[in-house]
């Protein structure tokens, strides 16, 4: 009987820059599922539960990392960077799959994955993405502090995100580093399949702004599916099914 994926032992990258990112690989036929999380998520997520356990049934090839100060990678967050999360996945994908790959970002993992397929266009095949928060940190972080807490930020260079299970420090330096790999300011050049799930509900990641990176993609081949009554999280069991199918066409 398998084990839950978050139950088994993690194995382990160490990149060039210095980090050691830990990952879960299910073993199957390519063309490789990369999942890419969202901020702050990790590998215990419903999402990467489902992925894995179908992995398993249809023998995909799946793999599955924590980001540097996520999950079991750990690390300080004052020194994460989109940048250096940007070599975490390039690490993952360059090290670790070989061939074409059907790459999944969710929330923030869209973003990194806009910026795999900027990177890597030779390697990405497909990509899915789930509530896309392309640009998170400088169009979606930044404009949604009060005015109060962009006095703070000024002021003291941090600011304390709150909303997760600990405050969260954002530092003037995060921000400023996150305008270096910003994707919504110019054409995506990509020619694969492209297929987004967002919630209508969600108030996280507008459905107004997944449009936009549709828009900035260059492929013809983009679809976007609303989903009038559904989350940022979109975990509910039928948003989990919505996932597996798309999954299972981009792997096509």
């Amino acid at each position: 009987m398998d084990i839950p994926l978050d139950q088994e032992p993690a194995e382990w990258l160490d990149t060039l820059q210095g980090d050691r990112i830990a990952y879960r690989h299910v073993r199957g036929k390519g063309p490789s599922v990369l999942w890419l999380g969202g901020f702050l998520s990790d590998m215990t997520g419903s999402k990467i539960t489902r992925l894995t356990e179908e992995a398993r049934v249809r023998g995909w090839d799946f793999l599955c990392f924590d980001y540097f100060a996520h999950g079991e990678t750990g690390g300080d967050f004052n020194e994460a960077r989109v940048g250096r999360w940007l070599g975490n996945a390039l690490a993952v994908l360059d090290h670790l799959t070989e061939g074409p790959v059907a790459a999944v970002g969710s929330s923030m993992g869209g973003h990194m994955l806009s910026l795999l397929i900027r990177a890597r266009p030779e390697r990405i095949k497909a990509a899915g993405f789930l509530a896309p928060a392309a640009d998170f940190a400088t169009a979606l972080m930044l404009p949604s502090l009060s005015p109060e807490e962009r006095r703070q930020l000024e002021v003291s260079g941090v600011h304390m995100m709150r909303g997760y299970d600990r405050p969260v420090p954002l530092s003037q330096a995060f921000f400023n580093e996150a305008t270096d790999h910003e994707v919504l300011n110019a054409a995506i050049p990509f020619d694969g399949p492209v297929r987004i799930l967002h919630g209508m509900q969600d108030d996280v990641v507008p459905w107004q702004h997944g449009l936009r990176l549709l828009e900035t993609i260059t492929t013809p081949d983009a679809h976007i599916h609303l989903i009038k009554d559904g989350d940022h999280r979109l975990s509910r069991p039928q948003d989990l099914d919505l996932l597996v199918g798309m999954v299972a066409e981009l792997r096509r």
